[in-house]
């Protein structure tokens, strides 16, 4: 039996990531078990690059099961690329075995009927940036001619530095290379954006960061959404998924993308936890591995944890791993929570109770992320204020050696990056 009912006629079609295991039919039947409208789905594994190809009788059950339970693989199905890829990979050899791997989930997503893939862009890997967006761009442009009808979606993505699509300026770079223009678009992941710095929760701020949208990508490119609120403060860099409601993200930003009348008709899946220790009820979570180098909680998978782990030849063995199982429960009542919003009064008694709740649900998770990165800041001021007097230092040195009193030339000279020292500066100019 379904854990809840499918929603009829709603403007909203909301689902979340399940799982395609022992063939992507069974994606289908999994979603109409939680009583999602829409679902995200990994089409081969997504942690290694040698996959068995796509069996006809998978092909053809998932087509039959689409028909039958009523989805529409070309609008509401959202396939979840390889954290292996990277499409700005610069050394040839990863290049072709990146895009190799794309273009075959492309060509999956072809055989089942699927028109909407979304991917991560990709990082430089310390590369120069508009050279790396121009080979991601290059290869969305081979593939777009050995396909005909799959669209890419660039996500957005929580990270900084090296990480491509943290900012709307990354994606319009991309897009601006791309040459058919039809096939492209992005895929707004909601904690993603929070954690790089784009504030979601109030009406305010929400309408800032979808006109900033608009002017930058243009939301005629916004094709899908992942619903995720944060355990991170915002802008900390940090993709760690919360339950929705119960993170730094809080309902309100949820309540704004569900009435976000240019959002209707989309794919919103959510990728939040699901697991929960054994024997700890279903109010306490177990934190999932890092799946990529920015932390992402990634979508479940149908693992389960595991038991006591092996002892080392050195050093005492390590404390069992929490076993967990999955709650898939949880999804279902955050579809209907997500629907629930959609017109709701956000100023009326029942909001703001479910506000309150989720809230304290979360309270704290959040207290342990936020001393986190408390800690992670003051840290990084230490490593920042240590390195200037370092600098200082040196160009000292240096103007002494010369004789010419100008410290702040000595200290580039020395080799000091003068942006370092911008915020010490006297130059009203600058």
């Amino acid at each position: 039996m379904p854990l809840a009912a499918r929603s009829t006629g709603l403007r909203m079609f909301i689902g979340a990531h399940v799982s395609g295991a022992k063939g992507v039919q069974n994606s289908v039947t999994n979603c109409v078990h939680i009583g999602g409208n829409a679902f995200a789905l990994f089409l081969k594994s997504q942690r290694k690059w040698e996959n068995p190809p796509l069996q006809d009788e998978h092909r053809d059950g998932f087509k039959s099961n689409c028909i039958e339970h009523q989805y529409d693989a070309t609008k509401h199905i959202l396939p979840h690329g390889s954290y292996l890829v990277n499409l700005a990979q610069e050394d040839p050899d990863k290049a072709k075995q990146a895009y190799d791997s794309f273009l075959e989930d492309l060509q999956r997503c072809e055989a089942l009927g699927v028109k909407l893939y979304n991917f991560h862009p990709g990082t430089t890997n310390n590369a120069p940036r508009p050279a790396a967006i121009a080979r991601i761009a290059s290869a969305l442009n081979r593939a777009h001619a050995s396909t005909t009808t799959v669209v890419p979606l660039l996500e957005t993505i929580a990270g900084s530095g090296n990480v491509i699509g943290s900012t709307f300026h990354d994606l319009a770079s991309i897009i601006s290379l791309v040459e058919n223009k039809s096939r492209i678009g992005i895929c707004l992941d909601t904690c993603h954006l929070f954690a790089a710095g784009y504030d979601l929760r109030t009406p305010t701020s929400f309408g800032a960061v979808i006109k900033d949208l608009d002017e930058t990508v243009g939301l005629q490119y916004v094709r899908a959404l992942h619903l995720n609120d944060s355990k991170a403060p915002f802008e900390s860099r940090r993709d760690l998924h919360a339950n929705i409601g119960t993170g730094f993200l809080g309902l309100r930003a949820f309540w704004n993308v569900m009435n976000e009348k240019r959002f209707e008709g989309l794919p919103m899946v959510l990728e939040t936890p699901i697991d929960r220790k054994v024997d700890g009820g279903e109010g306490e979570m177990k934190v999932k591995k890092d799946v990529e180098n920015d932390g992402e909680e990634g979508p479940a998978t149908g693992q389960k944890g595991r038991g006591k782990a092996k002892s080392k030849d050195k050093g005492p063995a390590k404390p069992p791993k929490e076993k967990t199982v999955e709650h898939k429960s949880i999804w279902a009542r955050e579809i209907k929570l997500l629907e629930s919003l959609i017109g709701m009064d956000v100023e009326g008694e029942e909001f703001k109770r479910m506000e309150k709740e989720l809230a304290d649900q979360g309270a704290e998770e959040r207290e342990k992320h936020l001393e986190a990165f408390e800690r992670k800041l003051e840290k990084e001021q230490k490593v920042k204020t240590k390195d200037i007097g370092s600098f200082f230092v040196k160009g000292k040195a240096k103007t002494k050696a010369k004789g010419d009193g100008n410290v702040q030339q000595a200290v580039e000279d020395a080799g000091s990056p003068l942006s370092e020292l911008s915020d010490l500066s006297d130059d009203s100019d600058k």
